[in-house]
């Protein structure tokens, strides 16, 4: 059953609230939006959750996920005392963690493909 994008965000935000709420009640030392991943990833193991609920709209919220990432790293440039005293260190750090999480990506990328051709999936 395919539900409407609206919908499929409500579910996500929910166990985002979930995961909030858990942290709160409990005082567990993690953020609430790990717990409340976790707690998405746990429903959509044992079947509570159905992957065709939320795959349009988390697909969708995966693909621009790096437009949340741009606003941090322009107010970086546009502080001056950030500017003068650390220009070069934040470009390096930015372009070796960027290179990390692409080599990372394509090694998980390469290794699932791997095991899924293994499998005759």
């Amino acid at each position: 059953m395919k539900l409407s994008w609206l919908l499929q965000l409500l579910i996500i935000s929910a166990f985002l609230l979930l995961g909030y709420g858990t942290v709160a009640v409990f005082r567990i030392p993690l953020p609430g939006s790990v717990v409340g991943m976790i707690l998405l990833f746990v429903f959509l193991l044992t079947g509570i959750i159905k992957l065709d609920w939320i795959e349009r709209t988390a697909s969708f919220q995966l693909k621009h996920l790096t437009l949340l990432f741009i606003p941090p790293i322009v107010s970086l440039f546009l502080s001056p005392s950030l500017q003068q005293i650390m220009h070069w260190n934040i470009v390096l750090i930015l372009v070796v963690s960027s290179m990390c999480c692409l080599l990372g990506t394509a090694f998980f990328v390469e290794w699932y493909e791997k095991i899924k051709r293994r499998n005759g999936q």
